[in-house]
């Protein structure tokens, strides 16, 4: 009887952990995500992007209305822009890792959708 609880505890964390990374954030990282988006956000976009605003083209702000009044619909969306750039935005697909794309993109899409810029 004991051994069938352990395979029904061991079963039971392997679904749990395929459903987590299905997510694409499983709990044990989203916190590591967050922190390291936060810090890439800090030391790379804070000059132009304070508290979410924009310094260099006001209208285009990392808030939520604004960003959606500026097409964006998705965090795939504000990927794109930190990869490929536009306008007076550099590209940062040489300066950043994958990793650090996926978080900066995560946190500032987050930050917007929760309105937590301040």
């Amino acid at each position: 009887m004991k051994s069938l609880k352990l395979v029904v505890v061991a079963i039971s964390l392997t679904v749990m952990s395929f459903a987590i990374s299905a997510t694409g954030h499983p709990s044990t990282t989203t916190n590591v995500d967050n922190k390291l988006g936060k810090r890439v956000f800090e030391d790379n976009c804070v000059v132009c992007h304070a508290n979410g605003n924009n310094t260099v083209e006001a209208t285009k702000t990392l808030k939520a209305d604004a960003l959606k009044a500026n097409g964006f619909s998705s965090v795939e969306d504000v990927k794109k822009r930190v990869v490929e750039g536009k306008g007076v935005m550099p590209t940062f697909k040489e300066t950043l890792k994958p990793s650090e794309i996926e978080a900066v993109a995560s946190y500032v899409w987050s930050q917007a959708q929760s309105n937590s810029w301040k």
